[in-house]
């Protein structure tokens, strides 16, 4: 997209993880080998504004220059923020979709970025 390589993601206003995209010019996405699958589920269902999910999970924070992420991933994604848009529920063809995935009216901002670091583990 835009003649460049770009990851898409969704996150709702309410998760914690959004903040910290916001506040920052860059995000990482990491990708997991199922070794880490336990950790995963554990910080899937606990917000880091509750709990210290290193310190639950064993997992190792590296703080690169542009984002930080985990030394157990096996790929890591450094991103460029290029775009922000909440989801317009005026978009949908399905007008289902929004009554059953948005009762709370918490629609997923959708985000756009530049991949500008890939990382691989060893």
């Amino acid at each position: 997209m835009w003649n460049k390589s770009v990851s898409n993601i969704v996150l709702r206003p309410q998760r914690y993880t959004l903040e910290f995209i916001d506040q920052s010019e860059y995000y990482a996405l990491s990708f997991f080998g199922d070794n880490c699958r336990s950790a995963l589920n554990y910080c899937g269902a606990h917000s880091g504004r509750d709990v210290d999910k290193e310190k639950e999970t064993g997992l190792t924070p590296v703080f690169d220059a542009e984002a930080p992420y985990f030394s157990e991933a096996r790929l890591v994604l450094i991103c460029h923020k290029l775009y922000k848009q909440r989801i317009d529920p005026n978009g949908f063809f399905d007008q289902t979709l929004d009554k059953q995935n948005y009762p709370a009216k918490d629609y997923h901002d959708y985000i756009i970025g530049e991949i500008v670091k890939v990382l691989k583990a060893d």
